[in-house]
């Protein structure tokens, strides 16, 4: 039995332009990423150049190791030349930059640049530094309205730590508690904000943006590891400024904050501190003073600026919930915590009665097993929250 085809007729594919138009599309982007990234490279290369020129100036200016070091002024010209020349391609990659459209900060890579010399990059008002914003769980930047759609019971916001994004609360578990909270009525959204600026700047930011929410409802605020010092710095702010929007503050929990401290950073100043003892190596602390005003504010939980005495106290009216982790096994707590974060700190207890932090109602919460990282997306976190936020 014979089958009888049809022949088949092959129609030419289309050309491929529209990969073609999204490379166009995006070169303008990528082209400003490019040069942002270059004006913040030339100025720390310049800042290198100096440091040199130290260096060089006080090795040979003879072994008197009781002297400063020298100014990189008094180094051969050369270096001064080689210093002015990089920050005059700074100026230009500057002025180039102000004419493109500005790059989205956005990644790993961003967020890490934020949280390693984000105040540097406020400083030179580079657009690769993160603004504040509300975001929701995709990442897309959203207006108050988005956030107060569909929210009947209160406002709750997610505060994320060092060097992240709202991108690292992103997981099953995570998830899960915010259909929950969803369900429950409440409108939910994620902040994003450059972590390099020095967490008292964050605080008033937050609580600026706070005073301008169009909104009645109760809020609630979760902060991850230094997210949790932005929300005590911004309650902090808003008290002493006689901000309307914290009478609204129903309740706060801040998950692995270093309250008092974080060992890392403690070891990092110390170590930076050490080269201060001679003038050959005097010059280098300022590769250790690159690190951020943010990072250097985590040594002590610092949530105002470094004049000022660092309060202990919480918004009294709201309700606080203090979770910590450790790495131990059978109710032994490990000497570093969560790895980075030490219980007592992050439960805000201390020896010194008055540097521990106290309101009219604080729950602390404590688990084994549980990295500082890991309780992101750790089930026995939500369960805990859920729990305290349904009393």
């Amino acid at each position: 039995m014979t089958e009888n085809t049809l022949p088949v007729v092959v129609t030419p594919a289309e050309p491929a332009t529209r990969p073609v138009a999204t490379v166009a599309a995006a070169a303008p982007a990528v082209l400003s990423a490019g040069v942002a990234l270059a004006h913040v490279g030339l100025i720390a290369a310049s800042g290198i150049a100096r440091l040199a020129a130290s260096t060089h100036a006080t090795i040979t200016r003879g072994p008197f190791p009781w002297k400063e070091a020298a100014q990189p002024e008094k180094a051969p010209l050369p270096y001064t030349l080689v210093s002015r020349s990089l920050l005059f391609f700074a100026n230009l990659a500057a002025k180039l930059g102000k004419v493109l459209p500005p790059p989205q900060p956005h990644g790993l890579l961003g967020s890490a640049l934020n949280g390693v010399v984000g105040h540097t990059l406020a400083e030179v008002d580079s657009p690769l530094a993160a603004g504040m914003t509300l975001r929701d769980e995709h990442g897309h930047e959203i207006a108050f309205a988005d956030w107060q759609r569909d929210a009947r019971r209160g406002l709750v916001l997610f505060v994320h730590g060092l060097c992240l994004s709202e991108r690292e609360w992103q997981n099953h578990e995570h998830d899960g508690f915010v259909r929950e909270l969803r369900e429950f009525g409440y409108g939910v959204a994620w902040l994003r904000y450059n972590t390099g600026r020095a967490i008292a700047d964050n605080g008033e930011t937050l609580s600026d943006l706070l005073e301008s929410l169009p909104s009645d409802l109760p809020l609630t605020l979760i902060g991850h590891s230094m997210g949790g010092l932005v929300v005590r710095a911004a309650g902090y702010h808003a008290e002493i400024r006689g901000a309307k929007w914290v009478a609204r503050l129903q309740q706060a929990a801040y998950l692995g904050t270093p309250h008092h401290g974080a060992p890392l950073e403690q070891l990092g100043e110390a170590a930076n501190k050490l080269l201060a003892l001679t003038p050959y190596t005097k010059s280098f602390m300022q590769l250790g003073n690159i690190r951020s005003h943010g990072i250097r504010d985590l040594r002590e939980g610092r949530i105002v600026p470094a004049h000022k005495a660092n309060p202990y106290r919480l918004v009294n009216h709201a309700r606080h919930l203090m979770l910590a982790g450790h790495m131990g096994r059978n109710g032994q707590r490990h000497f570093l915590g969560d790895g980075l974060v030490p219980v007592r700190s992050a439960l805000g207890q201390h020896v010194e009665a008055h540097r521990a932090l106290h309101a009219k109602d604080v729950t602390r919460v404590e688990f084994e097993q549980l990295g500082h990282m890991q309780m992101l997306k750790d089930a026995r976190v939500y369960d805990a929250l859920l729990k305290w936020m349904k009393p």
